[in-house]
This record gives C-alpha cells, sequence and structure tokens, in this order.
C-alpha cells in the first residue's frame, strides 16, 4: 500500500480544475471523510457515482460524495491458518479472533451489474455485490448446497493487510467475463505467515501470484476458477523453492490496446544494490478477436503469452529503484496522439521522480524479445525458470523460423513459456520531488497535464508540453546533465 494511503482519514474531494494555465489552484467543492483507513474507490462513469472501500466498511456515494448507502465488512472472526468459512466440510482447528477486514480489490463490472469486492479476511475472499445497492449481495457464492467449491476459487486476493492486490475486468473470447489477479504470496517463508507451521500453508497450492479467473455470473460452477484446462496455462506461480528471491510487490494492472499490463517491484532485490533497478512490467494479451482457432472458452494461454521487462528511471548511479505508481496516458505529439506509461519511482533516501515510457518502445523491445528467442541463444532474453511453466525450456536456435507479427506480440506453441527480457527500458526523469507517491495525467489543449499526490497528502500539478516529451525522450545526443537541465526548462509547477 503507498505511504499516501497510510492516513488516518481520507479526504476525498472533487477538484474544480480552470483549465486556463493562470489559473493554477485546486479548489475542493464537496468532501467526504472516512473514519477509517481508505483502500480502494471507483468512479462509475455513467452514473458518477463512488464506491469507496475502507477497513472494514464499503461506501456507496452520489456524485457530489452524499452517502447513499454503507454496509460493515468487518470485522470478523478469522485465523491465518483456517480455510475460508464459505469452504464446505472445512473445519478449523486453531482458535479464531476478531479480524479487521482490508478491502484489497474492488473492481466495477457494469455489463453485469456487480462490483467486485475482495477483503484480506477468509484467505482473500471475494463478493460480488450489487452495484445499485453495494449493501446487497448480487451473487451468492458459493451457492447454497454447492459441493464442489476448491480453496483455489475462494483464495483470491491477498489475506494480509500489507500484501498488494491488483486486478482488472476484462472480456474474453466468446463474451466471457474474466478476471485477472496479481497478488503478493503470504504463504510459508514470507513475513506474513506465522512461524513454526509451515505445513498448514494455504496459499501455495491456492493462490499464484497471477491468475486470470471466470467472472461469468450466468455459469456459478466455473465462477472464479481458472476457466482453462489444463489450469496451469492460466496462472503464473513462483516455484516454492525460489520465492524467497521472487517476492512480488504488486503495483497496478490496466489494459492498453489488446493488451493487460502489470507493474510490480520484485522486493527479493531490494537493498542489494541501489544503483540497480527492481521494478519490471509484464504483458499478458487478451485479445478476442484473434484469427487462429481456439478451443475452449480461452482466446490465449497467459503462460504463452506472458512476457516481462524490467523499467529503469535514471542514469549513472542516479537509479530511481522501486516503482510506486504507473498510469498508461495518450500525449499529443507532432504525428499525432503517442501512448506513454507514466511512472513514480522512488530511492531509499525518499527521493522520488517522474519517468514517461512509451509503449511503442515497449512494444518493439517484446518483439525484438522473442525474435532473439526463436533465432538464437542471447543475453538480452531467457525462459523464466522461476515459474512452475518455464522449467527445462530455453530459448534455442529454431532453424531458420520468421514470427508472424501476431506470434511476435502474443508467443506461439512453440514459445509458449513465459519470458524475460533482462534489458531495462531507460527512461531520464521528467521531474524529481521528495515523498511523490501517486501519479494521474490528463491532457488539456495539447498539453500533457501530470497530478502528482505526495506521502504526506499533498498534490502537485505539474505540466508538460508534447514538444518537451517528445524532445526529452527521443534526443540521445546530449549528454545525460544537458537533457535533465531541458527537461526542468520545460516544466513549471504551480
Amino acid at each position: 500500500m503507498p505511504p499516501s494511503m497510510e492516513i488516518a482519514v481520507l479526504l476525498l474531494g472533487v477538484l474544480a480544475l480552470e483549465m486556463r494555465w493562470s489559473a493554477s489552484a485546486l479548489h475542493i467543492q464537496q468532501a467526504f471523510a472516512s473514519p477509517n483507513l481508505t483502500n480502494n474507490f471507483v468512479v462509475d462513469p455513467v452514473s458518477r457515482k463512488v464506491y469507496l472501500a475502507t477497513v472494514n466498511t464499503v461506501y456507496q456515494l452520489n456524485g457530489t460524495l452524499s452517502v447513499e448507502v454503507e454496509k460493515r465488512t468487518g470485522p470478523v472472526e478469522d485465523n491465518l491458518l483456517c480455510h475460508a468459512p464459505q469452504l464446505p466440510q472445512a473445519p478449523c482447528e486453531h482458535p479464531k479472533s476478531l479480524t479487521d477486514n482490508y478491502n484489497k480489490l474492488l473492481k466495477l463490472d457494469r455489463e453485469q451489474g456487480v462490483v467486485v469486492v475482495c477483503g484480506s479476511v477468509y484467505q482473500g475472499f471475494c463478493e460480488l455485490r450489487r452495484m445499485g445497492n453495494i449493501s446487497e449481495i448480487a451473487v451468492e457464492f458459493p451457492p447454497q448446497g454447492e459441493k464442489t467449491v476448491f480453496p483455489s476459487m475462494l483464495n483470491i486476493a491477498a489475506n494480509h493487510p500489507n500484501a498488494s492486490t491488483v486486478g482488472l475486468i476484462f472480456k474474453s473470447h466468446g463474451g466471457n467475463t474474466r478476471l485477472l489477479v496479481g497478488t503478493t504470496y503470504t504463504g510459508a517463508g514470507t513475513q506474513f505467515f506465522p512461524k513454526n507451521h509451515s505445513k498448514e500453508d494455504l496459499r501455495f497450492e491456492n493462490t499464484p501470484e497471477i491468475a486470470i479467473r471466470s467472472l461469468n455470473i450466468k455459469d456459478l460452477s466455473r465462477l472464479f476458477t481458472y476457466d482453462i484446462n489444463p489450469s496451469e496455462d492460466n496462472v503464473f506461480k513462483i516455484k516454492q523453492e525460489v520465492k524467497t528471491k521472487n517476492k512480488l510487490n504488486f503495483v497496478h494492472a490496466f489494459i492498453q490496446k489488446t493488451y493487460s499490463y502489470i507493474a510490480f517491484n520484485n522486493d527479493a532485490k531490494m537493498g542489494h544494490k541501489e544503483s540497480q533497478p527492481n521494478s519490471i512490467l509484464a504483458r499478458i494479451c487478451l485479445d478476442s478477436d484473434s484469427p487462429r482457432k481456439t478451443t475452449g472458452p480461452e482466446s490465449r494461454k497467459l503462460t504463452e503469452s506472458y512476457i516481462q521487462m524490467p523499467l529503469q528511471c535514471g542514469f549513472s548511479g542516479n537509479i530511481y529503484n522501486r516503482l510506486l505508481s504507473v498510469y498508461p496516458a495518450e500525449v499529443h505529439a507532432e504525428g499525432g496522439w503517442e501512448p506513454y506509461l507514466f511512472g513514480v519511482f522512488s530511492k531509499a533516501d525518499r527521493k522520488a521522480a517522474l519517468c514517461a515510457f512509451k509503449f511503442g518502445d515497449i512494444e518493439e523491445e517484446i518483439r525484438q524479445g522473442r525474435r532473439n528467442c526463436s533465432n538464437s541463444p542471447s543475453s538480452d532474453v531467457q525462459v523464466l525458470d522461476s515459474v512452475i511453466q518455464g522449467s527445462g525450456a530455453v530459448c534455442i536456435q529454431k532453424g531458420n523460423l520468421v514470427l508472424q507479427p501476431e506470434q511476435l506480440d502474443c508467443g506461439a506453441a512453440h514459445l509458449q513459456h513465459p519470458l524475460a527480457l533482462r534489458r531495462s527500458l531507460k527512461a531520464l526523469p521528467l521531474f524529481e520531488y521528495p515523498a511523490l507517491s501517486s501519479v494521474s495525467v490528463d491532457t488539456v489543449h495539447n498539453h500533457a497535464v501530470v497530478f502528482l499526490g505526495t506521502s504526506n497528502g499533498r498534490l502537485h500539478k505539474v505540466r508538460h508540453t508534447a514538444m518537451a516529451l517528445r524532445v526529452h525522450i527521443q534526443t540521445q545526443t546530449h549528454t545525460e546533465r544537458e537533457q535533465e537541465k531541458m527537461s526542468a526548462q520545460q516544466l513549471s509547477v504551480p
């Protein structure tokens, strides 16, 4: 959880922003104060209702932030070593105590009329609540009397307040709704798990780091399952013996074009070398209009299209090596609109910076990585052997094979293992400021307007012209010092 969220009361305001550059102040028009720590919120773009999830309570607010509905979600009787009580015939011998319910995931599915609400209690159990009245359960799950329920259908989000969870909802092949979830492993060997209870770890078998699950409420028998056979093809699970070297802390999951991206840090590497980046961007293909033949409800296996690359913000000993927040946005350039990924990165000394990466560069790095893996052994790409699906596979030369564009983007039958690019995608800081923790971007009159939140509750507005962004990202002939000066001259902070 970012430091900016660690406050006892969240003031959620509707900000009136005048679009003239001379008017720089942000004025709070309405506000809602939560008595509990706020975890997540989502806004319905049609009704303008705000769904706000805090510790032990979820709220439904109208467009002026007045409370329409609120529902207590905790505390509840629970124990980390017990299965969710929703699991039939699963008694627990460990004593339970009142446990606060931290919201780990809050996602809106307008088409099905539900809000996905996942908490830290009951092993990360998720509820489907009614969009019109969040106090009501829209779909009872598991259905009463259902005996074919497995722990993997219930253990979805992280089951600890300090462990990360991200997710997104998308439409798959055949119109099926699916839920992609990334969650920090909290089982045996982690700081989240009780000592001397390794044999009672309920997380390793049932909660992979990344999974694609069914979210079709018309097919309750498959709800929250991995929805593919074999199920291992739709999960990304770190091997037990290398969990300590792969402590994934998830930052954000989002969709861009027909791809889902997941941004995370590998916290196992933090503190080893401050000059090395630990931030990673992973991509999974979600396209539903694939021209190739598919069998079953899936459009593509997660393991076939998964590929990851390191992100580096900064150069020459001045590297911000921990990702805190990302935001994809379109920026107006000379040739039209160009998609960028903006990210806030930090150092151990709390200094932070804003960097931007062009999606075109991300896509080309992925294509080149797959070419290299297929054509010859390469130091730039490897099969990700830390996950269960990467065992025994390597990048080897496959004759004069020429990959088609779809295969370069999303893998193929002979490239069906998760891949990892070794070379970082690099960017120079656009803006540096202490204690930055979050970023959001909008475009006004062809100017990129960047909103930056800080860990002490401040909001900064930074504007950047499209020309400045183009020069900063693409200029390679200047020295790093000259580029930094150039970008600083183009930025203004009100």
